[in-house]
């Protein structure tokens, strides 16, 4: 079963919240530090179009039987916001045994056939399985479907599936198929890069499980707004971090080299203000220094970056 993270979302608004913020044991602060997450615009918009996947009329049902995709490429916020919308799906414990609406999946390369219906049960509670023949497994994992109450099965990194050749890809798009049409028991959601969207589109028997209505996710591009909101971002990400003062992450004497080392990616840049946050955290100061966020980028500069980010700035 995926335990999810604590996310921490709540901002810290005055000085004395702040401050309080600041004296955590250091074990506190480093989990705020790491789960830190900011609903911005992307992220809130992206989780209502999933909400309304999962249930398309207000105070109706769950649906079933339809086929749908998250797209985005690497880095660019899905896992966080799959991982929140599951988390308000808690499993529940009935009269009648084990009930869980939302489950969350994530793909590996080296999963073999028995795979995606083994963590179907595992997501469900089930801690072992017997040996089973792959056509077996697949058929009890949809029964523990129906019998768990799962309406929505999200398949993070989805490509790791659709992206194997011969028979393993046939399992588990045989699988899919037989959840949605058959059993008709849940949507699911296929989350992953473009070329998730490429193998459904040429896919017409998957294409036709509700047309594959899809859902995007990106970073801030290069352009005017999308520097605005990658600002207001940052901004939101400051006003969470346990420290006695913002980090100013948003300023202009920082914004350029954080989007030159990030190139806009959501997980690029907070991978920066994390370990820049936790050397802050070490070396007992007010907030994120300069020299943190340089030293975070300068370990993480890709082959070809020779400028020296948060020293001399990005060259024009």
């Amino acid at each position: 079963m995926m335990v999810f993270p604590k996310f921490h979302t709540t901002p810290f608004n005055t000085d004395q919240e702040r401050e309080a913020a600041s004296r955590l044991p250091p074990a506190e602060r480093q989990a705020m530090v790491k789960n830190v997450l900011f609903p911005y615009d992307q992220f809130l918009a992206v989780s209502k179009q999933i909400e309304k996947f999962h249930r398309p009329v207000e105070g109706g049902d769950a649906d079933t039987g339809w086929l749908g995709g998250l797209i985005g490429e690497y880095r660019s916020g899905k896992t966080f916001i799959l991982q929140n919308f599951a988390r308000q799906y808690p499993p529940v414990i009935t009269e009648n045994g084990f009930q869980q609406e939302v489950i969350y999946l994530q793909a590996r390369v080296d999963w073999d056939t028995l795979e995606l219906g083994r963590q179907i049960y595992l997501a469900t509670g089930i801690p072992t399985l017997p040996r089973l023949t792959t056509s077996t497994l697949n058929t009890k994992a949809a029964r523990r479907v129906i019998d768990c109450g799962v309406k929505l099965i999200i398949v993070d990194d989805a490509h790791c599936l659709l992206g194997t050749p011969g028979r393993r890809r046939t399992v588990f798009i045989s699988l899919i198929k037989y959840l949605l049409d058959q059993v008709n028991a849940c949507n699911i959601l296929l989350v992953g890069p473009s070329v998730v969207e490429r193998s459904m589109e040429t896919d017409l028997q998957m294409l036709g499980r509700g047309g594959f209505p899809r859902f995007r996710t990106q970073g801030f591009d290069s352009e005017r707004h999308g520097r605005t909101q990658f600002r207001i971002f940052l901004h939101g990400v400051d006003q969470r971090l346990p420290f006695r003062s913002l980090s100013d992450l948003s300023a202009k004497r920082y914004i350029s080299d954080l989007y030159e080392v990030s190139d806009g990616s959501i997980g690029m840049v907070m991978n920066i203000v994390i370990k820049a946050a936790y050397e802050a955290i070490n070396d007992d100061t007010a907030c994120i220094m300069r020299e943190h966020l340089e030293h975070a980028a300068k370990e993480r500069l890709p082959t070809g970056k020779t400028y020296k980010p948060f020293g001399q700035g990005v060259p024009g």
